[in-house]
């Protein structure tokens, strides 16, 4: 109920603004009459607070000696709502997260209507707080627009900057933005006129710009690269649908005010299989994607079988690397909780004992919203089930005649067509795929016929299995209906073709399935397969409705040597690309093994199923180069560790592999125990079968585990050995990873002569067989050998060489230590801010990929950091060091230019 007496306003206002409190009845007088209070003031007061009680019905106004108290829930008063936006947003800033931060202040700006407390601001009693107020929506202000800036929307921002600068020019705050966002636009004499003026109105007062302003227009007199636009967090983009949605206007409406309620934070989208869970979820996600802060993502669940492998999928899809000492939940938790995302779970109703980790992944990040498809309600608290019914059918009419006018212009033209053509989606129940499918059959068939087919061949298939929905019979009709349209070789290439998880190439599809471009043509023609058209070489998947009813085309043997050539494909793809990582090649191998990894797994799942024990430990072991690489450790070294489990003596020579492999991810995971078990195991076994290859490899992985762990005298004598065997061998190669271990042995203990010698000999090596990873190594070890014996120079020269070559590869690990080199460098030069600026960079990039330090980079990051500590201010070093996380790679690059 609006209230309009002014009298009522000012003892509301009076009693919010000490709210909690009980407010004195004198307090309250003089708030109401300021000057001079009538003598019935008291009796007046009594019969406004009861007026006021009728009119907030809602609300307790209790009279509790000597005044009043004003019952008002945490939380709901709009300037409370505005104070903790703003310090969120504040906080968020300060973070880092400015894309946060700029949507927390711009929610907490959208709460202000007018100027603080309009209607009783002229009451003494008012006029403190609406002051108080009025600073902090200024202060908001300017919070915000440091956040647009912070996340590159200069333009944007201008107006605005230019005029709070000159409304308030003696505020610094947005002068310095207004400065910084001129500069990125290129526009460096307009900055530095912005701040001439500051300072002549400064001057005015006999005062003197800031340290902060006075360092900025240094900064950008320098070019410093620390002004450029920081990095934001990439994420793959929401896929671009193919074609129009149509007929869900209604249901995006509902769901998008849904996906904003704050008591549906799990929202399942649940309905038949093809009615079109995924294509809305995408809509809805497309739709809200600018709501969210952060980034609205998709995360196809579609091809994982094991209920485990959630987390590490979902990890994979935000671009999470995992973290030493962490299980995935702990990781993924630590990384979405200061962020707002909205992701998109497509596809979870075979991966149900998965739910209760959506639960506590919600409860750790409370910005997250999770909207899932699935055939089955979750059954998890605090979900919301949507049920996606089929489309009406004015609706459905819609559908059919867009996507069969696609492919035949003057389609369902004719005057008895769209009463066909209406019965046609009645007889498809109004799903979109089966309606899909019809659709795809309008180049040969007109509306009539279409009709007439479909009266033909769905009756009998509609009553199907009596445990399926109505719904779900009907949509296995269609398909029986598709499929049944094909030629036997291509109805014999669709069910082949299930085989794959995440779509396959022309190549693997005809290696496997037997299929051929002619026919995969005439499948993706009638929609039953589906080409993707971005990337090379061109891929083709199949919809999980189609492709579990393809599955069934197959007789049980005849989908078990489909599976079987499926899992020899991949095991041998998978040890050819193992041996090209090692080459000038392995960026290429390594996209390619990306794209493959739902395969890989799903041969991986065969194997283990059908006990192909071999056959398993082969792909598992051949894997782990490219899961070491690319992060997935825990997955590698789980599957390692499962078919190792299951092998126990037998296969020895392969069960040698697995463990050597295992060890690696398992150092790399900070488990020196498990890392060296596994390596002595494997060692052992390499010995029995008198491999002078796997003795060696087996000895430089154990050394390397030894220096990680500390045990230098140990590692010394298993080192020396492996290289004694590698270069017996004239395996280069392999000679070239011993001698770099051995170097990183003697790099760890000081001596730096040795060391320098081993790494020459090994970077030579390397640069012989093209290994760009193993040469940005070499060359950082280089660097800081020099850089110990105090060849400056020649330090220089190495790391600067190795960084830009770490960039260009994405190689994160080395980049992050010749940066800490770097930083050692700019120290020693007596350039602390640059040194800081280098040192925050390399630690952001261990912290994005879960890295931990080795023993000899930790001892120089701890010593450059100590000097650090003694050269700068706590607060310029906290400045400098945030400053340097957010470099990127060209700012990175443009200091090596310099």
């Amino acid at each position: 109920m609006p209230i309009r007496a002014a009298k009522h306003r000012a003892l509301l206002a009076a009693l919010l603004l000490r709210r909690g409190e009980v407010v004195p009845t004198d307090l309250l007088v003089e708030a109401l009459w300021p000057a001079h209070p009538p003598a019935s003031a008291g009796k007046l007061l009594q019969v406004y607070v009861s007026q006021l009680r009728k009119a907030l019905p809602e609300r307790k106004i209790a009279t509790i000696a000597p005044g009043y108290l004003l019952e008002v829930l945490a939380g709901e008063l709009d300037a409370e709502q505005f104070e903790r936006r703003l310090e969120e947003g504040r906080a968020a800033l300060r973070d880092g997260n400015a894309p946060l931060a700029a949507a927390l202040l711009r929610r907490a700006l959208a709460l202000w209507r007018g100027p603080a407390l309009a209607d009783v601001a002229y009451e003494g009693f008012a006029q403190e707080e609406a002051g108080r107020l009025e600073e902090l929506r200024l202060v908001a202000q300017e919070e915000r627009l440091a956040a647009e800036v912070a996340t590159g929307r200069h333009d944007a921002a201008l107006a605005e900057l230019r005029a709070l600068v000159e409304e308030h020019p003696l505020r610094e705050r947005p002068r310095a933005e207004l400065m910084v966002a001129l500069y990125r636009l290129g526009r460096q004499a307009d900055a530095l006129e912005v701040y001439r003026e500051g300072r002549a109105a400064l001057d005015e007062l006999g005062l003197a710009p800031g340290a902060e302003l006075r360092e900025l227009e240094r900064a950008i007199l320098r070019h410093d690269p620390a002004l450029a636009t920081p990095e934001q967090p990439g994420f793959v983009e929401l896929p671009v649908p193919p074609n129009a949605l149509i007929g869900r206007e209604r249901e995006l409406a509902a769901l998008g005010k849904l996906v904003h309620d704050p008591d549906a934070r799990l929202l399942t989208l649940t309905g038949a299989g093809g009615s079109g869970k995924s294509r809305l979820a995408l809509a809805l996600a497309r739709a809200a994607a600018t709501s969210f802060a952060n980034a609205a993502v998709l995360v196809d669940l579609a091809p994982l079988r094991d209920h485990t492998l959630v987390l590490s999928a979902v990890m994979q899809g935000l671009g999470v690397a995992e973290r030493p000492g962490e299980t995935p939940a702990e990781t993924l938790a630590g990384w979405v909780r200061p962020r707002e995302i909205l992701l998109v779970l497509d596809s979870f109703e075979h991966l149900l004992p998965a739910g209760p980790e959506l639960v506590r992944l919600l409860a750790a990040a409370p910005r997250l919203r999770l909207v899932v498809t699935s055939r089955a309600v979750l059954h998890l608290s605090g979900e919301q089930v949507y049920p996606v019914q089929p489309l009406a059918e004015d609706d459905a009419l819609a559908l059919l005649v867009a996507r069969a006018r696609a492919l035949a212009p003057g389609f369902g033209t004719g005057p008895d067509d769209e009463e066909a053509l209406r019965a046609v989606c009645r007889r498809l129940d109004g799903l979109p795929l089966a309606i899909e499918l019809a659709a795809a059959r309008a180049r040969m068939l007109s509306a009539a016929s279409l009709r007439e087919r479909l009266d033909g061949s769905l009756p009998a298939l509609a009553v199907g299995p009596r445990d399926l929905p109505a719904r779900q019979r009907t949509l296995r009709g269609a398909l029986e209906w598709s499929t049944d349209l094909l030629q036997p070789a291509e109805r014999d290439d669709l069910a082949a073709l299930s085989v794959f998880a995440g779509g396959c190439t022309l190549e693997a599809a005809e290696a496997i399935c037997g299929t051929n471009l002619d026919r995969l043509s005439a499948l993706v023609d009638q929609s039953l397969v589906q080409r993707e058209e971005s990337g090379a070489p061109p891929r083709f998947s199949l919809l999980e409705t189609v492709r579990e009813h393809a599955r069934d085309l197959h007789d049980a043997a005849r989908r078990e040597d489909v599976a079987r050539a499926h899992a020899v494909h991949f095991t041998e793809l998978a040890e050819r690309a193992e041996v090209e990582l090692g080459g000038p090649a392995q960026s290429d191998w390594l996209e390619r093994l990306e794209r493959e990894h739902d395969n890989a797994r799903t041969a991986l799942a065969f194997a283990a199923r059908a006990d192909e024990r071999a056959l398993e430990l082969r792909l598992a072991a051949a894997l782990g180069r490219f899961r070491y690489v690319r992060g997935y450790l825990t997955e590698g070294r789980l599957a390692l560790e499962t078919a190792l489990a299951r092998t126990q003596a037998e296969l020895p020579d392969l069960r040698a592999k697995a463990c050597r492999v295992a060890s690696a991810l398992a150092v790399l995971q900070g488990d020196y125990l498990g890392a060296r078990r596994l390596a002595e195991e494997g060692l052992t076994l390499y010995r029995a079968a008198d491999d002078a290859a796997g003795i060696a490899r087996s000895l430089s992985n154990l050394g390397a585990i030894l220096v990680a762990d500390g045990e230098l005298a140990s590692a010394a004598g298993v080192l020396d050995e492996a290289v004694v065997r590698a270069r017996a061998l004239d395996d280069r190669r392999l000679c070239a990873l011993a001698l770099n271990n051995r170097g990183d042995l003697a790099l760890t203990e000081g001596d730096w002569s040795t060391a320098a010698t081993l790494f020459e000999e090994s970077l030579s090596l390397l640069e012989e067989l093209g290994d760009s990873v193993n040469v940005a190594r070499s060359l950082f070890n280089l660097g800081a050998c020099a850089l110990e014996r105090g060849s400056d120079d020649e330090a220089l020269l190495r790391l600067r060489e190795g960084l830009a070559l770490c960039i260009e590869l994405g190689d994160r690990e080395d980049e992050a230590w010749c940066l800490v080199g770097l930083a050692a460098l700019a120290e020693r030069r007596g350039e602390p801010g640059e040194a800081a600026h280098l040192l925050g960079a390399a630690d952001g990039l261990l912290d994005s990929m879960g890295a931990s330090f080795k023993p000899y980079e930790q001892s120089l990051h701890r010593r450059v950091g100590t000097e650090l500590t003694g050269a700068l201010d706590p607060a310029a070093l906290e400045r400098a060091l945030a400053d340097g996380r957010a470099l990127d790679a060209t700012s990175l690059l443009d200091r090596l230019r310099d």
